[in-house]
């Protein structure tokens, strides 16, 4: 997990359920999370937790991701862990600019939508995190996605 705020700990406790280890990788000195957050990941045994460190490569092979280079912020060493996924949790702002003006936009730039995932426009259809849906999940955007499909099966393209 890239990611030390709040969605980073988030989904790095989420995981901790249904993975063997669960690494937090964190730009900064401390974790950014509410306390509580903080705690409760701190407490699981099959977490680690490294701070002050750039994410500079994600490796892997034509089949799969294997691994993660980072640089010590401290050190400036370069360390690598070796994984099997990568999710980055770093709050970004949605990458919706090209959207402007032609679909209705949330002031955090986020394409507005319905209790159906429906946009202002009609025949356009979104899914996960580039929402306003509440809760920025993987399992969100899964739901989403599969039920956008079902809907419009043939109008649907969709990922994360």
């Amino acid at each position: 997990m890239i990611g030390g705020g709040n969605s980073g700990v988030e989904a790095a406790i989420n995981l901790t359920n249904i993975v063997a280890h669960v690494t937090l990788i964190e730009f900064g000195a401390e974790l950014r999370a509410d306390a509580v957050l903080q705690k409760k990941l701190r407490s699981l045994a099959n977490v680690t937790i490294i701070t002050q460190s750039q994410t500079t490569e994600v490796t892997g092979d034509d089949k799969r991701v294997n691994g993660i280079v980072y640089k010590d912020r401290v050190s400036d060493a370069e360390k690598r862990i070796e994984l099997e996924g990568v999710f980055v949790q770093i709050g970004l702002v949605p990458n919706t600019e090209w959207l402007k003006g032609s679909i209705e936009l949330s002031k955090f730039g986020e394409i507005v939508v319905d209790a159906k995932d429906a946009p202002s426009v009609p025949g356009v259809f979104a899914a996960g995190d580039v929402t306003t849906v509440p809760y920025k999940q993987i399992v969100i955007t899964v739901g989403e996605g599969i039920a956008l499909g079902i809907r419009s099966p043939d109008q649907f393209v969709g990922g994360r």
